[in-house]
């Protein structure tokens, strides 16, 4: 079983490497998240009181 999971990775990975060689751009299969600034509120001491 070992021996077979060894021949298994070693072809995939000999098989895999031209692909790799090709330097696939994929960049573009996620988006770049983008988040708008915060919007500054004033802050006042009569504005949030904690409940007691």
């Amino acid at each position: 079983m070992k021996l077979l999971i060894t021949a298994a990775v070693l072809s995939a990975t000999i098989l895999t490497a031209p692909a790799m060689a090709l330097s696939i751009d994929t960049s573009n299969l996620t988006r770049t998240l983008t988040f708008p600034s915060p919007i500054t509120e004033p802050v006042t001491q009569d504005q949030v009181k904690p409940a007691k």
